[in-house]
């Protein structure tokens, strides 16, 4: 099997399956042999979604974990209005359109693209709009109309990820910028434990990406990366005490994160008095998380990383 992101190598079989914190099913991840990025491999459809994934339609997390949720959100808009000052706007995987409301509020004009299969209250949106598309598909967004795309942890679970490269060069203006924020394979919280790394998150994040990955499927699309630094402050630090309440507490995957959600995500935790044993647990995890984070802070092996690209041609 060929390596869909460098085009260069094949892929190979890893030894264990690793298993999805919300259906229980299994899943093999292979990696390609060129740029040592890893692929999803198995019976992979839409239903890996839904309520458990992406909470109710009043948030994802529950109220207070929510709001916090929501002022990261708004930071990270306002960050992007700074550095770009862009006067149009395109978020990939938009979700509930956080990030696009406070950049609509600055004055940009923008438009949200999600899965034609993604939540009625994510596709009907009252404020942004939002395009459902189907994969390989053409984006309903013209040609060099957009000085800012951001696609912040969704080009993991794209399927065809050079052809979603392709779109966004295409609505791109020729001085415009894409915003990527992925998941780092090559991190220590991915080589701590891998099938128990929070940011794996099997078979919704399709693509597990190495910088030389990306570098080669950038190249193929005709773009370069002009700036990389540290993904998201919270996604990092969380990796590390997900990751390590994982390894210490077998059996039940994301177990706080499922209980920071609350609702539908909760309910779906088989095992719920372990959360007892994950409290008692944290004045373990959270200075062992606090060292390997700093550990990444040191040497950039990010649990998360960030991308500013630009297209070459």
């Amino acid at each position: 099997m060929k390596c869909k992101i460098c085009d260069k190598g094949h892929l190979k079989h890893l030894d264990s399956a690793v298993k999805d914190y919300i259906s229980s099913d299994e899943f093999e991840l292979w990696r390609c042999d060129k740029c040592s990025s890893l692929q999803t491999v198995g019976d992979i459809q839409a239903d890996y979604y839904g309520q458990a994934y992406y909470g109710s339609p009043d948030g994802k997390f529950s109220p207070l974990t929510e709001k916090v949720f929501r002022f990261f959100h708004s930071l990270k808009a306002r960050k992007f209005y700074r550095k770009f000052q862009p006067e149009s706007v395109l978020e990939v995987g938009c979700g509930r359109g956080y990030i696009l409301a406070i950049l609509s509020k600055l004055g940009c004009k923008v438009v949200g693209i999600e899965s034609a299969g993604a939540a009625d209250w994510i596709l009907n949106n009252p404020d942004i709009k939002v395009h459902g598309v189907v994969d390989g598909e053409l984006w309903p967004v013209e040609a060099q109309s957009v000085e800012l795309v951001i696609i912040w942890h969704v080009f993991e679970h794209v399927t065809e990820p050079f052809e979603v490269l392709l779109e966004m060069k295409r609505i791109l203006t020729a001085d415009g910028a894409i915003c990527m924020s992925i998941p780092n394979v090559e991190s220590y919280q991915s080589r701590l434990s891998l099938p128990n790394w929070f940011h794996l998150d099997v078979p919704r994040h399709h693509f597990h990406f190495t910088q030389t990955g990306i570098e080669e499927i950038l190249g193929r699309a005709g773009m370069k990366v002009v700036r990389q630094e540290a993904g998201d402050f919270t996604q990092n630090l969380y990796g590390w005490f997900q990751t390590l309440s994982n390894m210490m507490i077998p059996g039940e995957n994301n177990l706080m994160y499922r209980f920071l959600q609350g609702g539908t995500p909760w309910k779906s935790v088989n095992q719920k008095s372990l959360i007892i044993l994950n409290f008692i647990l944290l004045p373990v995890i959270v200075p062992l998380g606090l060292l390997g984070f700093s550990l990444e802070l040191i040497t950039g092996k990010h649990g998360t990383v960030t991308y500013y690209i630009q297209s070459t041609e």
